[in-house]
């Protein structure tokens, strides 16, 4: 880990001085390939919406009940740092709901770090950015790049309830990181662990993957598990990786570039939040132009249709990993109650926030009663993690309408904005 130097970071223009030329001498290494330190990463997170979270003491104390301190440097701005690895990088609220972090700490370390944080604090989630959202922001790719600049699109899917021992949850990996695309196992562990498993990058010019995508989604389903999507640099070389978790690599010359992308994403995801939450919050409401207590549901359901029905034995998997443990990939907990060979309710809990959720599986899907005040990043997970190891090509809807289509019109007048 690259220790940050707290004595020469004491303001905004600072930070960013910092970080641009370090970011410039690492794009040099990366075109000399001889990298010599790490990347410049961000990790995009939503934090508690509420009126204490959203002053800089609450944040302050939010993120010292988890043995982290938050030093601060202006209104939104931050320095990162713990007992265990003093300096990690800092942090900045974007929007009232969204900060990143910003850091120069070797990857595995970071990953490790932000995933702990995650898991540990109910305050806290990742940002979600599922194959359908990537879908979306791939458009906008096409829409802001020259069409002879290249692009990177990961693609990452693997069926790990559709296997013969249980998968390995976040509890049991010792903060390993189980979900990185680039992780190669062992020959004679493949040989036993034989299941569907889709991890396919994909660099070329922009027009090509624009004219050729989506005749291979429609022969191969995996290909609409986007997990990682390079933004091209529109002010240099380079570009920056966005993942499905909310981590962002920057490959560019210019951090106020790799800025400038994420306050574009983070304002299409913000709306995203809203409309979701809007849609999708079940309350009880009275009438008032009915004489008496006449009183109604309104909201709509989340509903995740499978392509394909899951096997029953992987549908037990799924329910077993899910519900059995304190700690999964869903980050949902709930008692499940059979209602069929691969049908349950489950009454549970979001882990992020503790709050109530409504849940019906079965082996063609999923439906998902969202109350009010529940976090509408609880359905970005859900879809998330649902085509990246369930069902790739599962269509999604809140209420009657798609969930492709409320991503679309979260982006519809969000504009890219250069902070140069």
């Amino acid at each position: 880990m690259m220790e940050l130097d707290i004595r020469s970071v004491r303001t905004r223009k600072d930070m960013i001085r910092f970080l641009d030329g370090y970011a410039f001498e690492r794009k040099e290494e990366l075109d000399e390939r001889r990298l010599r330190g790490p990347l410049v990463k961000s990790y995009l997170v939503e934090i508690l919406d509420s009126g204490q979270a959203r002053s800089s003491r609450g944040l302050i104390d939010l993120f010292a009940r988890w043995e982290v301190q938050l030093q601060q440097i202006d209104e939104e701005l931050f320095l990162v740092r713990d007992n265990q690895n003093g300096s990690v990088g800092f942090l900045e609220r974007l929007r009232p709901r969204i900060a990143a972090l910003y850091s120069t700490m070797e990857t595995k370390a970071l990953d490790a770090w932000a995933r702990r944080l995650v898991l540990r604090a109910p305050e806290i989630d990742h940002v979600w950015l599922s194959g359908l959202t990537f879908s979306v922001l791939w458009d906008l790719v096409v829409r802001l790049s020259h069409p002879d600049r290249f692009a990177r699109l990961v693609f990452t899917h693997e069926s790990i309830y559709d296997i013969d021992i249980p998968p390995v949850e976040p509890s049991q990996e010792d903060e390993g990181d189980i979900d990185a695309p680039d992780v190669l196992q062992d020959e004679e562990v493949e040989e036993v662990t034989e299941r569907r498993a889709a991890n396919i990058r994909l660099v070329d010019r922009i027009r090509v993957i624009r004219d050729k995508l989506q005749k291979l989604q429609d022969i191969y389903a995996p290909l609409h598990a986007i997990s990682q999507l390079r933004f091209p640099s529109l002010v240099g070389r380079g570009g920056h990786d966005f993942y499905d978790n909310g981590k962002v690599t920057n490959r560019s010359e210019s951090f106020r570039d790799h800025r400038s992308h994420l306050l574009f994403v983070v304002r299409i995801y913000e709306r995203l939040l809203g409309m979701t939450e809007e849609q999708a919050w079940y309350s009880v409401q009275t009438s008032a132009s009915l004489p008496g207590v006449f009183r109604k549901i309104v909201g709509a359901p989340v509903v995740i249709r499978f392509q394909e029905p899951l096997k029953p034995q992987v549908f037990d998997f799924w329910v077993q990993s899910t519900f059995g443990r304190q700690r999964n990939r869903f980050r949902l907990w709930g008692h499940p109650i059979r209602l069929g060979p691969t049908k349950v309710h489950v009454y549970g809990l979001d882990c992020h926030l503790w709050h109530p959720l409504f849940l019906e599986l079965t082996a063609r899907g999923c439906t998902a009663i969202i109350p009010s005040g529940t976090c509408g990043n609880t359905v970005h997970r859900l879809v998330t993690n649902v085509q990246r190891y369930l069902d790739p090509g599962a269509e999604v809807y809140i209420g009657d309408t798609p969930y492709r289509k409320m991503v679309e019109e979260s982006s519809r007048t969000v504009e890219y904005a250069s902070t140069s």
